[in-house]
This record gives C-alpha cells, sequence and structure tokens, in this order.
C-alpha cells in the first residue's frame, strides 16, 4: 500500500488538467486547510474547556459534545478532501507520473471508478444531510443540516479533484467525467429522494430509472464489484474501493444508499473516534521536533551498556512513538533513518540487521495504551457484541497491556540475540547512573505524556478525547514555549501537513463503517459463522486459520478498514468458539500488526523500502528473522489466553 503522491500524466496530450494546477487549486486547498485546522482546535480545546468547567463548576460547556462530534465530522471530510488535492490517499499500488501506455491507461481507469463512487456518495450525502434533519434541528444556534454539508461538500471536491487531478490529459479527464455520471446514475434513489423532500413527490422519470438501476445493478452485482476492486489494484484510493461496494450492495438490494454516509456520520460522533488524530497529532509534533532525539538519548543511557543495548533502545523508540501516531508506517518514516544510524553506528549492528529490526518493530506499539487500534476495534466490537457492559474500549486496553508487553521484550531480546559480539578489548561502557540522570533531564517532560495519559484513563479522570486533547496541547507547549524547537509558524505548518494523514484515514474509516453496516444488517456473520461452525469443530484449529487469515488481511487492508470490515465477519465465530472477547481482540489486533510486514505487499516494508531507499526484495529479507519472532509471540498469545484475560474483572 502507499501514501500516493502527486499524480502524473496519463497518456495523450496535456492541457486541460492544467487550468486545475492555478489560483483556483491553491484557493481552495486554502479554504479546507483553513477549515480544517479550525475544525481541529475545536476538537483540541473544547473537550478541556467542558472537563476544566465540570470540575470547577459542577457543569460542563452546554452542548460541547455534540460540537466536538460536529467538529470532527467538518475535519474528516475537509481533510480527506485536501488529501485528495495534493494525491496523498492510501491505494494498494503507487502511481508513477512518467508511466504510459497501458500502466498509465489502467490508473487512468482505477481513477475512473474513483471519481465515480465520489460522485455516488455525493449525491447520497446531500440527500442525506437535507433529509436526514429537520430544519430545526441545531448545536447551539448552527442547524445541523449546514454542519451535514460538510460531508457532501468534501466528496464534491473529492471528485472534482480525481477529475482535474494535476497533471491529467484531456483524454483522462474525458474519462473520469463519464465516471462521474456513471456514479450520478448509481445514486439516482438518493436524486429520487432529494427530489421528493424538495418537491413533495419525485419525477416519474427518476421513479422508472432509480427502479431500471436497481434491477441493473442487482443482476450485474459480482462484475461490477469485482470492477471496483480491479480499480483498487490498480491505485485508486482505497476508501473508494469501500465505498464503491458498499454503494453497489446497497442500490443492488434496494436500500437507501443514504445509509453508507449516514454510519460514517455516525461513527464520527461516537465520541472516542475523536481521540485517534489527537493522539497521531501528539506524536508527529513529537516525532516533527528534538523529542525523538532526547527520547533515544534515554534509553541509550538506560540500555546501552548492555551487549546490543542499542537494539532495545530502537524496540523502544518504535514503541513509544506508534503507540501514539496510530498510522500505519510513521515510526518508520519519522525516526527510521536515526534509529538505523543508531544501530549501525553506536551499537556496530550489520547494516541489514539494523533495517530488519528497525521495520519489524515500526508498529510494535499498537497494543499499548492508547493506542488509537484498540480504541476503534473497541467501539465497533462493542457495536457488533451489542452488550456495553460485557467489553468495552477500558477492558480491552487492560487485557492487552501484558500481550503487547510481552511482544516488545520479545522484539528486545531478538535485537540483543542479533547484535554483534563485542570488539576484542572493547568491554563496553558501564552503567552511569549520573549520565543516565543527566540524559533524563532534557527528555522528562516528554516521557511523562504516556505516564499522564495512562493515568487520566485509567482513574477515570477523564475519557479518550480529553487526554489526547490534552496530549496535544501539553507537547505543543513543552515544544513551543519550554524546549523553543517549534515556533508557532512551525506548529500551525505540522498541523498543515498532517490535515491529509488525518482525512486519509478518517475517510477510509468513514467508507468502511458503511460497508461494515450492510455485512451486518444483512445477516452476513451469522451466516458465516454457521458455514465455518459447521465445518471447524475445534477452537484450536479455528484459532490457527483465523491467524493465517488475518496475517493475509493485514497485508492487503490499513488497519481501520480491516477492523471494521473484517471485524463483523470473524467475531460471532469468536463467540460461537467460546473465545473471551478481550482475548479474541488482542489476537486480531495483533495479527494486523504482523500483517504489515508480511511479504511481499505489507505496508510497512514498502514504507521502509522507501525511507531507507532500498528494494522490496531486500527489505523482506531484512526482516524476516525478526517477522518469525513475531509470530512466535502470536502464537504465543493465541494459545495461551490467559495472558490477556488474568487482568480483567468479570461481573
Amino acid at each position: 500500500m502507499n501514501a500516493a503522491g502527486p499524480e502524473g500524466t496519463s497518456g495523450g496530450s496535456p492541457g486541460a488538467g492544467a487550468a486545475a494546477e492555478g489560483p483556483v487549486r491553491r484557493q481552495v486547498s486554502l479554504a479546507l486547510a483553513v477549515l480544517g485546522i479550525a475544525a481541529l482546535a475545536l476538537v483540541i480545546f473544547l473537550p478541556l474547556l467542558d472537563l476544566a468547567l465540570s470540575r470547577l463548576f459542577w457543569s460542563g460547556l452546554p452542548e460541547s459534545g455534540p460540537l466536538v462530534d460536529h467538529a470532527l465530522v467538518i475535519l474528516a471530510f475537509m481533510a480527506a478532501a485536501l488529501a485528495s488535492l495534493e494525491g496523498r490517499h492510501l491505494s494498494l499500488t503507487g502511481h508513477d507520473p512518467s508511466a504510459r501506455g497501458l500502466k498509465a491507461g489502467l490508473y487512468a481507469y482505477a481513477q475512473t471508478v474513483a471519481a465515480s463512487v465520489q460522485a455516488s456518495l455525493f449525491w447520497a450525502s446531500l440527500a442525506l444531510a437535507w433529509t436526514g434533519f429537520d430544519s430545526d434541528m441545531k448545536v447551539w444556534i448552527i442547524p445541523l443540516r449546514l454542519l451535514a454539508a460538510s460531508i457532501p461538500l468534501g466528496f464534491l471536491v473529492m471528485a472534482l479533484a480525481t477529475v482535474f487531478a494535476r497533471g491529467a490529459s484531456r483524454a483522462r479527464i474525458l474519462l473520469s467525467c463519464v465516471g462521474l455520471i456513471v456514479g450520478t446514475i448509481l445514486a439516482i434513489s438518493s436524486i429520487r429522494n432529494l427530489a421528493t423532500s424538495l418537491l413533495g413527490s419525485a419525477p416519474d422519470l427518476l421513479q422508472v430509472t432509480s427502479a431500471l438501476v436497481r434491477t441493473a445493478t442487482h443482476a450485474a452485482l459480482f462484475p461490477l464489484a469485482f470492477l471496483v476492486i480491479l480499480a483498487a489494484l490498480f491505485g485508486a484510493p482505497l476508501f473508494t474501493a469501500l465505498g464503491g461496494i458498499a454503494v453497489i450492495l446497497y442500490v443492488a438490494s434496494g436500500s437507501f444508499i443514504e445509509l453508507a454516509p449516514s454510519e460514517a456520520y455516525s461513527l464520527l460522533r461516537s465520541g472516542s473516534i475523536a481521540a485517534l488524530p489527537l493522539f497521531g497529532l501528539a506524536g508527529f509534533v513529537l516525532a516533527e521536533s528534538g523529542a525523538g532525539l532526547r527520547l533515544v538519548a534515554v534509553f541509550r543511557e538506560l540500555f546501552g551498556w548492555i551487549r546490543g543495548g542499542e537494539a532495545i533502545v530502537a524496540v523502544l523508540a518504535c514503541a513509544f512513538f506508534s503507540t501514539f501516531t496510530g498510522i500505519n508506517g510513521v515510526t518508520i518514516i519519522a525516526l527510521g533513518g536515526l534509529l538505523v544510524t543508531v544501530l549501525s553506528e553506536s551499537g556496530r549492528f550489520r547494516e541489514d540487521r539494523a533495517r530488519g529490526l528497525v521495520t519489524a518493530s515500526g508498529d510494535i506499539g499498537l497494543l499499548l495504551p492508547p493506542s488509537a487500534a484498540v480504541i476503534v476495534y473497541g467501539i465497533n466490537a462493542q457495536f457488533i457484541y451489542g452488550d456495553s457492559s460485557a467489553f468495552d474500549v477500558t477492558t480491552l486496553f487492560k487485557g492487552a497491556v501484558v500481550p503487547g508487553l510481552i511482544l516488545v521484550m520479545a522484539m528486545c531480546v531478538a535485537g540483543v540475540v542479533a547484535a554483534p559480539r563485542r570488539i576484542k578489548g572493547d568491554g563496553g561502557k558501564a552503567f552511569d547512573l549520573r549520565a543516565t540522570a543527566t540524559s533524563l533531564k532534557p527528555a522528562f517532560l516528554e516521557l511523562l505524556v504516556p505516564v499522564f495519559a495512562v493515568a487520566l484513563y485509567f482513574t477515570g479522570s477523564a475519557g479518550l478525547t480529553e487526554i489526547g486533547a490534552f496530549s496535544v496541547l501539553y507537547i505543543s507547549i513543552v515544544e513551543v514555549l519550554v524546549k523553543r524547537e517549534l515556533s508557532i509558524r512551525g506548529l500551525i505548518g505540522i498541523l498543515r501537513r498532517y490535515l491529509p494523514i488525518i482525512g486519509g484515514t478518517l475517510v477510509i474509516i468513514a467508507a468502511a463503517r458503511g460497508l461494515s453496516f450492510y455485512i451486518v444488517d444483512a445477516n452476513i456473520p451469522e451466516v458465516f459463522s454457521s458455514w465455518i461452525s459447521a465445518r471447524v469443530s475445534s477452537p484450536l484449529v479455528f484459532l490457527l486459520a483465523l491467524n493465517i487469515f488475518l496475517l493475509v488481511v493485514g497485508c492487503l487492508m490499513d488497519i481501520y478498514s480491516a477492523i471494521l470490515v473484517v471485524a463483523p465477519l470473524v467475531i460471532p465465530l469468536g463467540t460461537a468458539f467460546g473465545i473471551d472477547p478481550v482475548h479474541f481482540g488482542v489476537i486480531f489486533i495483533m495479527n494486523l500488526s504482523i500483517g504489515f510486514l508480511t511479504p511481499s505487499v505489507g505496508i510497512n516494508i514498502f514504507l521502509a523500502s522507501y525511507a531507507f531507499k532500498k528494494p522490496v526484495a531486500r527489505i523482506v529479507k531484512d526482516v524476516a528473522p525478526f517477522l518469525l519472532v513475531m509470530i512466535a509471540v502470536l502464537l504465543l498469545i493465541t494459545y495461551v489466553p490467559w495472558l490477556s484475560t488474568f487482568m480483567i474483572r468479570r461481573r
């Protein structure tokens, strides 16, 4: 998978696409960035203000929750639109701007399908924004229709950005316009519903066309789904593949397409989901400042005196940052070069072993609080289990801590074993308490972040959104006012660079939730569970098959879409085989984090290839020994459920 870079020419003569690169594109980008940063500011400050007022006056800020929820909706779709303008949506394959011939043609096809899906979702979300809210429904004095209008606005900009991509040829623009027409036809039922709401009744032409489209889509369901999947393989953004399949399924079944954006809207307003971009932003600010160097210095003093201690340094640094960022491979991109240098120069590691260890450890913190993966899985699983008293995010965090620490320790041990022997006459440095204390001083404020987060969460002093907001504000104050390593302008620059990543991640989650709702509503998990249960009788065999399946899923999907699309299918199976929900969740998340490294399409392998400027085949070879260690830990966690459940008190 790749976060696609700027798009290039797809063949044919350039021309029309160039017009989109001028002042209009810049002004739209600026407007989206301003709206996105303003929404992000509300998501940061409103929860903290509400928390402070509730502690001081026993009453918080009126309607703070709905305001934060809708600010997140605006943030998600404005940032996603910005990601489209910059060509930075996550996709299964990258795009070579210099490609010609068949490769360029296949990419143009993928973008045509993407434009079609975005057009369908625009009409569906426009109908939702108008028909789903009464005119007197407001948050403070703001009509909900106006706030929800950010969804169709975002999809409209995404569709136009896809059509008029940078460097797009006239032929590709024309083909993408055909995609817009096809998407509009697919969404004809939403247009009919919108017309009915506005006019009192829809014209007969819309009624007849809607019925014809439903019949045709039902007849061609599998070919259409195949075409969407094919587009994903050729470079269409991942969210358009998920959203496209959802649209086809809703149309074919005669359901309202508006259910897809409606479920996305509901998920983004589910409270804890706001913690995902907040913790991610906290990690980005840390990575952009000198915090990485200071934390590495602390870990080196603590463990550098051990043979292979630099490996422990690298693993702990990766665990610290990946716990916060929550986005696949960010730690590899941000700290990979620094950590490989520490290992190969100070630790005298062979460069291939250094690359392998850092790549394998890139997402090693996904089970540790305040991991966004645990938050999203917990919210989704709670929806599937339907009994919040039996399963919630806090319970999952408690169950995931020990398996997460075991994985971190196993990678530390693997790194120590892979370390070179001491050169004769070189006894290495001895542990120096004074030097350790000296290194702790400059990094002390940053090291308090996870301490504060864990303490606030598990004592019930604040929720995940408030803790995420506090983490962002605290780190920003430390880096701007105390350390003075970032200026206000520099901090705003980080926010601007982070927006497309927020948008790209949240729109995938939104699209995946729409598809997930259809899967659950159509009773597919129960049918799938019955089919598997009739063929597999042993829980041990089921768990082994589950591990293999999820490793493959981890190769092909990002973690959030996998949680929202695949979890509804397999969670009922876990229940049928009597597997504890927390144990099952730990297995699920650990599998996906390892799947990022599974040859030959694991996303972290590609990101490491980019970061270290080495061929993918070389990275696969470097990672292989550490991947085996992670699989061994996975099997241990899978078949010893006590490790995931002993900290949990069952009612």
